[in-house]
């Protein structure tokens, strides 16, 4: 402590004070905003961690989020935004505007149905190399072909979940998720489960002998039912495939970037595949 000018002022590792600053933020969300004011570091660190995860909840925040991309420079985006959520009803020019800037992102959830110019959707990924992907695929490269999983946007890319599987380009060609060089967990999004969707399942786990974890999202409990008594002779086979429920899409997402086991739906996949292993021997 000093009392340098009449006052006690408290000397602290900038490292500290910052996990001090950021830890208080992280427990009662709202505070960031206020702590922001207490000095201009205070401000620089809470606006790396009110970037550091970006979730267009609606479009009213995308309007607010597009405001401070036009006054703030895109290096500020690159650096700072880490995890980035645009749902569905995001305007697709409006999430093109934000993914030209998000250029850092390694957490990626894109969920625009509709693809106005894939060209130029294509073109904005490009250079991103995110390794946690969540995408409606039609949305982003158009239906008319599949996604082209040996471009370098997939490289790096460890968990993936496709929320328009199976690809309407494919019809019955194989979804070639082997081309990924570095998955490791998969989900896709299952709305019904007939022979030709559990023959495409088997044919996933066949081709991804290093995948280790086929998640099985379906819209609700009832549905993980269905799925579990349609899918019984699969999983028998092999142990890799987890059914879960997805009806809350975006609060699954953001869970998923906690890790723990109560929030992610990936930590839980692989918690069940090693009870079913156990289970076994």
């Amino acid at each position: 402590m000093s009392d340098r000018q009449g006052g006690c002022t408290p000397i602290l590792p900038p490292e500290l004070e910052r996990d001090i600053f950021e830890r208080a933020a992280w427990s009662c969300r709202g505070t960031a905003v206020v702590f922001a004011l207490v000095a201009r570091r205070v401000q620089q660190w809470m606006e790396s961690y009110l970037y550091d995860t970006v979730t267009l909840a609606s479009r009213t925040v995308c309007d607010r989020f597009l405001y401070v991309v036009g006054v703030r420079p895109p290096a500020f985006f690159v650096a700072t935004v880490k995890s980035l959520c645009i749902p569905g009803d995001i305007a697709p020019e409006d999430a093109l505007r934000v993914l030209e800037v998000c250029k850092g992102v390694v957490n990626l959830a894109y969920w625009i149905t509709v693809c106005i110019r894939p060209s130029r959707y294509f073109a904005a990924i490009s250079s991103l190399r995110p390794e946690r992907l969540s995408i409606n695929a039609g949305g982003l490269f158009g239906r008319e072909v599949p996604p082209d999983f040996t471009h370098p946007f997939f490289e790096q890319v460890t968990h993936l979940e496709v929320v328009d599987w199976p690809f309407v380009a494919l019809s019955s060609v194989p979804s070639r998720f082997e081309l990924l060089p570095s998955l490791t967990h998969l989900a896709v999004d299952v709305d019904r489960y007939d022979e030709s969707i559990i023959n495409q399942l088997r044919s996933v786990l066949k081709a991804c002998p290093r995948l280790r974890v086929l998640l099985c999202l379906v819209p609700n409990e009832r549905a993980m039912i269905d799925a579990s008594h349609a899918f019984r002779e699969l999983d028998k086979d092999d142990g890799r495939i987890v059914i879960l429920s997805d009806s809350d899409p975006l609060e699954n997402w953001e869970g998923s970037l906690i890790g723990s086991y109560d929030t992610c739906p990936w930590t839980y996949a692989e918690a069940m595949i090693v009870e079913k292993r156990n289970s076994k021997t």
